[in-house]
C-alpha cells in the first residue's frame, strides 16, 4: 500500500496526517500534532481510525525530532513497519518563488526556497529546517513539497504584476503569487462534485490567515495575497494590505528600525493590533458583543473587506455562481457570513439563516441567484494526491 506521510508545519507545532492508498482509494491512517516543538516538554496526540488517541510528552527540540516521535508512535501501533514503509514524506509548502506545483525536494529546490526566503520568513524557514533535518537523518527518504502558490499559477499576467520596474518581476520574481492553493483547489474540486453547473466560483478561506480566491472552471484566475503571505486581508495578527510609504514616517516617529517595524506588522497587526484584545477571532467578537469598540470596528472591517474583494471578482468573473467560506473563521463565524451575504444581494446572493445558525453545507436560500457553501476544507488530502501523482509519474 501507498503511504504518504503529510506535514503541516508552525513555528512552535507539528501537525501530520498519514494516508494510505489501497487501490485507487483514499484513507486516512492516522492524524497527530505536536506542541510546542523546541521547549523542554512538548505534548504530542495521535489519533488512528478507530478513535484511539496515544498523548504524552516528550522532548522535541526541531521538526525532524517531531516527525521521528510520530512515526515512533505510529510504529508500536503497527500502522507502519518501519521508515522505508514510507512512499514519501510530503510538505504543504508555502512559497518557492520561481517554482511551482510538486516537487522532489532536492538541491535546486531548497537553494530556490532559501533565495525567496525575506518573502515568506516566518514559513520557508521552518520548512528548510525540517527538509535538510529529514535529509540528514534519513538520506533515503523521500521528500516532496506542493507549493501553495501552485493552485493560483492559472491567474493571468495582467493581475500578478505590480506598478514596479519590470525588471524586478524577472531578476527577483517581485509579484503576486497567491497562497492557501490546496485549500482553494480543495474547494475548487468539492463545489464542481457537489454543484457541478458552478463555473463561476469565489472561495473564501478565512482562518488564522484569510484569502479570497476567483475560480474559473475549476481555475484560480484571481487571489487575495501578493508576493508575500502577509498581504491582502488583514490577517489574526498580520497587516495586510499595507501602504509602505507610511514606513519612513513610522520609523522616523516612534525611532522603529525596519526589522522592529516588519516585525510589529507580522506579528501584532490585524485582529490583535486593531482591537488590543486578541488575534482570536472568537474573543474579538465576545469583546464586540461586550461593547467594546475597536473590535465591533475590525469586524465589520474584516467583513468589509471580504465584501469588497467578492465584488471585484464577481466582476473579473463576468458573474458568480457560488460562494464558499472555510477555514476555521469561515467554517464557523455564522455572524461573518451573514454580514458578508446582507451586503451582496446586488449578486443575487440570499442567505437562509435557518440553515445558516444550523452549520448546514448548502447555507442559501432556495430563491438565491448564488449558491452559498459551507465547506470544511482538507488541504492535507489535496497534498497527498498531488505527492501521489507525482511518485506515479516518476516510476
Amino acid at each position: 500500500m501507498e503511504k504518504i506521510f503529510v506535514m503541516n508545519l508552525g513555528t512552535t507545532s507539528f501537525k501530520f496526517k498519514l494516508y494510505g492508498y489501497p487501490g485507487e482509494e483514499e484513507r486516512v491512517l492516522a492524524s497527530g500534532e505536536l506542541e510546542c516543538v523546541g521547549a523542554d516538554a512538548s505534548r504530542y496526540l495521535v489519533t488512528l481510525p478507530d478513535g484511539q488517541e496515544i498523548s504524552g510528552e516528550r522532548n522535541v527540540p526541531d521538526h525532524g525530532a517531531a516527525f521521528e516521535v510520530c512515526v515512533e508512535i505510529l510504529r508500536g501501533k503497527g500502522v507502519l513497519l518501519s521508515f522505508s514503509d514510507l512512499s514519501a514524506v510530503a510538505y504543504k509548502a508555502v512559497h518557492g518563488g520561481s517554482l511551482s506545483g510538486t516537487r522532489i525536494v532536492d538541491d535546486d529546490l531548497i537553494a530556490e526556497m532559501e533565495r525567496v526566503l525575506p518573502l515568506a520568513p516566518a514559513h520557508n524557514a521552518i520548512y528548510l529546517s525540517a527538509m535538510k533535518s529529514l535529509r540528514a537523518r534519513f538520506p533515503d527518504l523521500v521528500q516532496a513539497a506542493r507549493f501553495e502558490t501552485s493552485f493560483h499559477a492559472t491567474i493571468p499576467e495582467k493581475r500578478v504584476v505590480y506598478g514596479v520596474p519590470y525588471q524586478w518581476k524577472e531578476e527577483l520574481g517581485i509579484r503576486r503569487y497567491g497562497f492557501h492553493g490546496s485549500s482553494h483547489q480543495y474547494i475548487a474540486e468539492t463545489v464542481k462534485k457537489i454543484s457541478p453547473e458552478a463555473r463561476r466560483v469565489i472561495s473564501c478561506h478565512l482562518g488564522g490567515s484569510s484569502s479570497v480566491c476567483a475560480i474559473l472552471d475549476g481555475k484560480s484566475v484571481a487571489a487575495s495575497m501578493g508576493a508575500t503571505p502577509q498581504s491582502g486581508l488583514f490577517q489574526n495578527n498580520r497587516v495586510g494590505d499595507f501602504d509602505p510609504f507610511c514606513l519612513p514616517f513610522l520609523m522616523e516617529h516612534y525611532g522603529y528600525s525596519l526589522e522592529e517595524l516588519l516585525k510589529i506588522l507580522s506579528s501584532k497587526a490585524g485582529f490583535l493590533g486593531l482591537t488590543g484584545v486578541s488575534n482570536d477571532y472568537r474573543l474579538v467578537k465576545e469583546a464586540a458583543e461586550g461593547g467594546n469598540h475597536r473590535a465591533r470596528l475590525a469586524l465589520n472591517a474584516f467583513a468589509d473587506q471580504i465584501t469588497g474583494l467578492i465584488g471585484q471578482y464577481a466582476a473579473y468573473l463576468g458573474g458568480l455562481d457560488a460562494l464558499v467560506f472555510t477555514g476555521g473563521i469561515g467554517f464557523g463565524a455564522t455572524d461573518l457570513r451573514t454580514k458578508v451575504c446582507e451586503s451582496l444581494s446586488f449578486l443575487g446572493v440570499k442567505l437562509d439563516e435557518n440553515r445558516n445558525s444550523a452549520g448546514e453545507t448548502k447555507i442559501s436560500a432556495d430563491d438565491s441567484r448564488v449558491s452559498v457553501w459551507r465547506l470544511k476544507t482538507d488541504e492535507e488530502s489535496v497534498v497527498a494526491g498531488c505527492v501521489r501523482d507525482l511518485l506515479r509519474k516518476r516510476v
